[in-house]
């Protein structure tokens, strides 16, 4: 995608900057002397020179003129390292409660010890994203994504396959063997883990709370999960809380979870499908009463920062956050057209008070 023409006035702007560093300069030519050189016109200038004010790069005395600012030179550095184009979901939280939020923040940690530069951009659905990817057709610029919580639609799938020309990778997607490169927990081999841990501590009567919208990654954990606990012989309740699409999902599964504990039910176990549902689940436990890790045994899924801090700790499956952008940069570094690489990683269980043993189990758990 060729360039616009306030891309190409910031790109030479920027390299004009480096130019005065490295002659020990501060201070700059003015707007209309920069629009002389580049035959571009003083309005473009001004805007670009004002989005340089805001990040930093720059400072404007009345009557002086433009100057570098002391961080200028690291400003510099990082504004010509290789670009990564990552793009998310809306990202609503922080790293320490949000996944896509602490993805951002692990992959961008990692690209700087890489030297990269992380565009992190946020898109609402997959067809946003393809129409990124669209303006981008040109382009070989690596682009990493990480979806909504929505499936995609064998259109959708048929265009995500037709970029095979752009270093891409896609994370938290089971695609099977759609031609892009693909990254994902082994979301089934972490719902067994769940089961086992809590069948470990003496649990028998199980609830697991569907509070994400069904997806296939969630289908996944709901499989391993039951599955363990039928070979076991233990008893499970699905509590679904009818999560589509942008639901609040954190209020729903509080009120599935209270609805369900007033209604009588009492599991000694509970699986919630992610953490921000644990956190909902453990406040209605709360307020029913209970006490969690003695009388309720509570486990989510995603290994969030939040889930270590929150009183007491909550036990989780925990996403392989780390690793997934090892594997991501890895990719990336090898990426090659025409080849395509599945990668499934193995989440582990992140322990907390929420799921001590209250007895040692007396059957013999499936491994």
């Amino acid at each position: 995608m060729a360039e616009t023409l306030f891309e190409e006035s910031r790109r030479y702007i920027l390299g004009k900057m480096r130019g005065i560093l490295r002659e020990g300069g501060r201070k700059l030519p003015t707007d209309r002397e920069l629009a002389g050189e580049m035959f571009a016109s003083y309005a473009t200038i001004r805007l670009v020179m004002g989005e340089l004010e805001r990040e930093g790069f720059i400072r404007r005395i009345r009557g002086s003129g433009t100057y570098l600012e002391p961080g200028a030179a690291e400003l510099l550095e990082r504004a010509f390292l290789p670009v990564v184009r990552l793009f998310t979901s809306p990202v609503n939280g922080t790293a320490d409660n949000d996944y896509a939020a602490w993805l951002v923040a692990e992959l961008t940690r990692q690209a700087a010890g890489k030297r990269f530069r992380i565009e992190h951009r946020q898109v609402a659905t997959h067809n946003a994203f393809l129409a990124e990817l669209d303006k981008e057709a040109d382009s070989r610029v690596p682009v990493v994504y990480l979806p909504p919580t929505a499936p995609f639609t064998m259109q959708q799938l048929g265009r995500l396959g037709r970029f095979d020309h752009i270093p891409l990778v896609v994370i938290d997607c089971e695609l099977g063997n759609i031609n892009v490169n693909n990254i994902t927990t082994d979301n089934r081999k972490g719902g067994m883990l769940a089961a086992r841990t809590l069948l470990a501590g003496g649990c028998r009567k199980l609830a697991l709370l569907l509070c994400e919208p069904p997806l296939r990654q969630i289908s996944q954990r709901v499989q391993g999960f039951t599955e363990i606990a039928e070979l076991s012989g233990a008893e499970v309740e699905i509590w679904d809380c009818q999560v589509r699409g942008d639901d609040e999902r954190t209020a729903l599964a509080h009120r599935k979870t209270l609805a369900a504990l007033r209604a009588g039910h009492r599991p000694d176990g509970i699986f919630a499908v992610s953490d921000s549902g644990a956190v909902s689940a453990a406040e209605a436990i709360r307020q029913s009463g209970f006490e969690l890790g003695r009388d309720i045994a509570l486990i989510g899924f995603d290994g969030l920062p939040a889930t270590r801090t929150h009183k007491p700790s909550l036990g989780s499956i925990a996403q392989p956050v780390a690793e997934i952008g090892e594997e991501v940069f890895s990719l990336l570094g090898t990426w090659q057209q025409g080849t395509h690489v599945q990668k499934l990683l193995s989440p582990r269980f992140q322990s907390g008070a929420s799921v001590m043993k209250k007895e040692k189990a007396t059957t013999a758990i499936p491994t």
